[in-house]
């Protein structure tokens, strides 16, 4: 998994939060948020982890986007594994 740094664009990343705690994630709740993220629009910028994975990985995403992603990990903390597994099935049902 490769780590990326802030661009030099105008934007502005701040660490991802939720109800006051910068989220510290393994690998593996990485492999989970991240794509949940990026799905729901939310640029991703990950950073930490080096070659140790004890390590936690922290995101960084847009400061005008925090508000929106902390909501993606509201709706899906809530949904749970059966909400994810939900939404999974629909996924392959409109591929087929």
């Amino acid at each position: 998994m490769s780590t990326q740094t802030p661009s030099d664009s105008d934007r502005r990343f701040v660490p991802l939060s939720l109800d006051g705690l910068e989220l510290e994630l393994s690998e593996i709740e990485l492999a989970s948020v991240q794509p949940l993220l990026e799905a729901g629009g939310i640029e991703v910028i990950v950073q930490g982890a080096t070659p140790l994975p004890n390590l936690p990985y922290e995101l960084l995403v847009p400061e005008d986007q925090l508000e929106q992603a902390q909501a993606i990990l509201r709706e899906a903390l809530q949904a749970g594994p059966q909400g994810a597994e939900e939404a999974e099935a629909g996924t392959e049902e409109t591929s087929s």
